[in-house]
């Protein structure tokens, strides 16, 4: 899953057990018309990404937010921040 950080800001959704999203992750998308189910976060089945262009995070990200936290069975929703890797020197470790 290659990710695209400067078109798109990605959110990570944490499911519930009895959340009705874990038998379809990708009905995550109906939940605002700006979002799309990118795939599972690693191993975690009840993590769930979804992404959003940055166009329209800027303007409604807000209202995007309030719309994942609200439906039901998300337990939590964390917006996904770019992060550059550090290559530590030897004398680090």
């Amino acid at each position: 899953m290659a990710l695209n950080h400067n078109l798109n800001t990605y959110v990570a959704v944490t499911l519930a057990p009895n959340s009705p999203f874990l038998d379809v992750p990708s009905s995550l998308s109906t939940v605002h018309p700006a979002v799309t189910h990118v795939g599972q976060v690693g191993q975690l089945h009840d993590v769930q990404l979804v992404s959003v262009p940055k166009e329209d995070w800027s303007n409604i990200g807000d209202d995007i937010l309030a719309s994942l936290k609200g439906s039901e069975g998300v337990t939590s929703v964390n917006v996904q921040e770019l992060k550059q890797r550090t290559k530590r020197g030897s004398d680090e470790l």
